[in-house]
């Protein structure tokens, strides 16, 4: 038992340092990213873009779309909207679909036609590859010289090409990534959170393009340098956040990148709890797989220290979170058999509580900078929100934890659409789904007991821990109720 305990003790202290020197390293960048909003402020930026259009190289915009027959047309007629000049620019429609999307995309590509603009629908005769597949595919039948790419949920401004484009002056930049908002972001406190950790993480990514730091980058509503795809080798079908990958390999193939957070394109979030739960197992077991895969190749690259240090904080943030998970297993066991009160623990456990108020504020200032934030009307519904923000990182680590194990097990390349909108609760579920939802009764539980053996053995520090997790379970097993009852109400 006592071997148990010291186990238990040191995998305990080796998530809070961690936690630490990720949470130290977020306070930096966000420092960055403030005196840098700070900086734009005072500068006067142009109203328009005086460019010579003699110069302008050829854009290839690329749709994959997959199924995607309640937005395809938005998408289309968005992509159609952009302004540039007409000569140099093709779209294509990279369809994969099995249902109706195509013959709405094939429709709605004509009425463009008509206008004269230079759209095509693209098709291939299976999925290999899911969505890495198709791009790869579709830039062989392109001929631009840079591609900008839209997910199917996604609506860029007219001017997007107009003010990302120019940035490719520098020919080191292989490729660039804009800033994202979201129309459904106040439909429930899901889409809320959702908009809110989005909001932090592209607050955060502003700093970490300033200070010429490692990051993680979108793969939609951004612009690739043609020579840079190419001399990559293109997107990677190995594994399913494909984005992601690319972006490491840009980045340690010594390939500079841009972020440009004032040019926003308007998404969609998941409204449904099973749309969300696939959607994070997929990024989970995705990102993981990538920060091991390109691990040994960035600790062999020249770096200080100190980006060094954010390069192993962005790449493992997938892997810290997964370690959550590990920390509610390890809080009954560390109840029943420590006497918390006056041990080391003590003091771990509530620098640990300090790192995630800390950890908590920060994210949320950050989120509030995001245009898609609306803001409460009070304090009180502020420090609420706040709570559940945190709160929704338990049943979040669990779905990272449940993909780290199986990219473990070498389940890289399976592919789960996420259904978006009010409608998602239609969409045919993965079995996977049904294993994430039987983890979160079981976590429940699992809580409710460690917090009756602290009560028992008095050691309260680990309550308000496990009283957090009950709260985050709680909340996507009543979203799974809802969703359920209204299923069977369909």
């Amino acid at each position: 038992m006592l071997f148990i305990s010291y186990v238990a003790q040191g995998l305990f202290l080796v998530v809070v340092l961690y936690f630490a020197l990720y949470v130290l390293l977020e306070l930096r960048i966000l420092l960055i990213s403030k005196r840098v909003e700070q900086r734009k402020l005072t500068e006067i930026a142009p109203h328009a873009v005086d460019m010579d259009l003699s110069v302008l190289p050829r854009v290839t915009i690329l749709l994959p779309i997959c199924n995607e027959s309640d937005v395809v047309e938005r998408l289309i007629d968005a992509a159609c909207r952009l302004s540039y000049p007409a000569h140099l620019l093709e779209i294509l429609v990279l369809d994969d679909s099995s249902d109706a999307t195509s013959v709405l995309a094939e429709a709605r590509i004509g009425l463009h036609l008509r206008k004269g603009v230079n759209i095509r629908l693209v098709q291939r005769r299976d999925r290999q590859g899911y969505k890495a597949g198709n791009l790869l595919h579709g830039i062989q039948q392109s001929g631009g010289d840079f591609f900008a790419i839209f997910d199917a949920d996604f609506i860029p401004p007219p001017d997007f090409l107009l003010r990302t484009i120019p940035c490719f002056a520098d020919p080191a930049l292989g490729f660039l990534q804009t800033g994202i908002g979201y129309e459904n972001s106040d439909v429930s406190f899901l889409t809320r959170f959702q908009a809110m950790e989005m909001g932090h993480q592209q607050y955060v990514t502003v700093g970490l393009c300033e200070d010429g730091d490692m990051a993680s980058l979108s793969g939609s509503s951004c612009v690739w340098r043609k020579s840079c795809v190419e001399q990559l080798g293109g997107w990677n079908a190995e594994t399913i956040t494909e984005d992601v990958d690319l972006g490491y390999r840009a980045q340690l193939g010594h390939w500079k990148y841009a972020y440009l957070r004032d040019v926003v394109s308007m998404s969609v979030l998941p409204e449904t709890i099973s749309a969300f739960r696939i959607q994070r197992e997929r990024w989970g077991r995705g990102l993981i797989h990538s920060a091991f895969k390109h691990a040994r190749q960035m600790f062999r690259q020249e770096m200080s220290l100190l980006k060094r240090l954010h390069a192993i904080s962005m790449m493992f943030s997938s892997v810290l979170l997964a370690s959550i998970h590990v920390l509610v297993y390890l809080s009954l066991p560390l109840s029943y058999l420590i006497h918390v009160e006056g041990s080391t623990l003590h003091w771990v456990v509530l620098v640990f509580t300090l790192l995630v108020s800390v950890w908590a504020l920060d994210n949320v200032f950050a989120a509030q900078k995001s245009s898609s934030i609306r803001r409460r009307k009070n304090i009180w519904h502020t420090l609420w929100d706040t709570y559940r923000y945190v709160a929704m990182f338990s049943p979040m680590a669990w779905y990272y934890f449940a993909g780290g194990i199986r990219a473990l097990f070498g389940v890289y390349d399976e592919f789960n659409r996420t259904p978006k909108g009010k409608s998602a609760y239609r969409a045919a579920m993965p079995h996977i789904n049904v294993i994430l939802l039987i983890g979160e009764i079981v976590t429940f539980a699992y809580s409710l007991l460690a917090i009756a053996v602290a009560i028992w053995k008095k050691n309260y520090l680990f309550i308000s821990f496990n009283i957090n997790v009950c709260l985050g379970f709680a909340m996507v097993l009543y979203w799974s109720w809802q969703e359920r009852q209204q299923h069977g109400q369909d």
